[in-house]
């Protein structure tokens, strides 16, 4: 998704409150905005340290109606942006540049902690190579980003990190949890403005700024949310996406090589300025993590998938069956027994 344009005075203040619009994740883009309130600053700044390596757990999704009505919303205006950007749907039987888009997507789906979302590929025009998901479970290809991998041969192992990745970024509510904290940040603001008042007895006159306050920090949460994710959801989304890779049956060796190629092709030298990691740094972490799970190769229970005609999924054999099994068995343990997903994921545990 194009960013807007930071024009400020031009840009009428969201309603405070409401879900602003939030950028997909530009997994691969390096634009920055070109301007940034102040508080957006000090927040892109707290968020420039390095994170460090760690194991990722597993996302224990959150289903409760405020997280849900959260997710629904801001995939609503989202929605409404790729819209006008001429976004559509990808058709399950549709192949572009090689590439069997919606059939990869239900194949990764499968694997993830919410199967159950209703996964959906759409492709809007635009000449740099980027993807983004919604929290609802909707995810956008670039034309540009299509165009790049068919360069490097249509490889289905590479448009499969860059789906799961996507994935994992709904998978793990990371624009919930986006938005929840700058609502925080949004109240912090507002609490110091009204105890700033009351410290100096000028009650109405701080009133009125903690009311600019409130409507300030809900137009920082659109600036902030264009800002994309942090790193460490960055980072979180690459190792979560890296296990579905796995788990569906895809090399993930074919990640690492996209990264390196990534890094060479579209790394920025001023990196102070992203939220987002060092391309090498997101491939270093990516590696280290498969090193030392030792899941480097082709996963074992999997079949090779076939050279044409295909969409590109593996095949999974008979152990590779059971092994889905027991995965969607594990995931449903997390949820509580007869609710709506624990009853999605019985379904699909009865299916033959």
């Amino acid at each position: 998704m194009r960013k807007p344009n930071c024009g400020l005075g031009n840009r009428s203040a969201p309603v405070p409150g409401s879900i602003p619009p939030v950028s997909g994740s530009p997994l691969w883009s390096v634009r920055i905005a070109g301007c940034l309130t102040p508080a957006l600053a000090l927040v892109l700044v707290a968020g420039c340290a390095t994170p460090q390596y760690a194991v990722r757990q597993t996302p224990l999704p959150e289903e409760s109606a405020d997280a849900l009505a959260i997710e629904r919303a801001i995939s609503q205006v989202q929605g409404r942006e790729f819209a006008r950007q001429g976004a559509r749907p990808i058709l399950p039987i549709e192949r572009l540049h090689g590439f069997a888009v919606q059939p990869l997507v239900d194949a990764l789906r499968r694997v993830t902690e919410r199967p159950h979302l209703a996964y959906r590929a759409y492709l809007y025009t635009d000449a740099d190579p980027n993807a983004a998901a919604l929290a609802d479970g909707r995810i956008y290809l670039s034309t540009g980003m299509l165009e790049y991998l068919a360069g490097r041969g249509s490889r289905p192992d590479e448009l499969a990190f860059i789906l799961s990745h996507e994935l994992a970024h709904t998978v793990a509510q990371h624009l919930v949890k986006r938005f929840r904290m700058l609502q925080r940040q949004q109240l912090l603001m507002a609490l110091v403005a009204a105890g700033a008042a009351a410290a100096t007895r000028e009650g109405s006159a701080g009133a009125q700024q903690a009311g600019r306050l409130v409507v300030d920090a809900a137009a920082l949460l659109q600036d902030v949310a264009n800002s994309g994710y942090s790193q460490e959801q960055e980072l979180e989304a690459d190792q979560l996406g890296i296990r579905y890779v796995i788990r569906a049956g895809f090399d993930p060796r074919r990640a690492i090589a996209l990264l390196e190629d990534f890094e060479q092709r579209f790394e920025t030298p001023w990196p102070f300025l992203r939220t987002h990691p060092y391309v090498r740094l997101r491939r270093d972490y990516l590696l280290r993590y498969l090193t030392e799970t030792g899941q480097g190769g082709q996963p074992a229970g999997f079949a090779p998938r076939a050279p044409t005609g295909g969409s590109g999924a593996a095949q999974p054999s008979m152990d590779a069956r059971a092994a889905r099994r027991k995965h969607l068995e594990e995931i449903q343990r997390l949820y509580p027994k007869g609710s709506v997903s624990w009853q999605n994921l019985q379904r699909q545990l009865d299916e033959p």
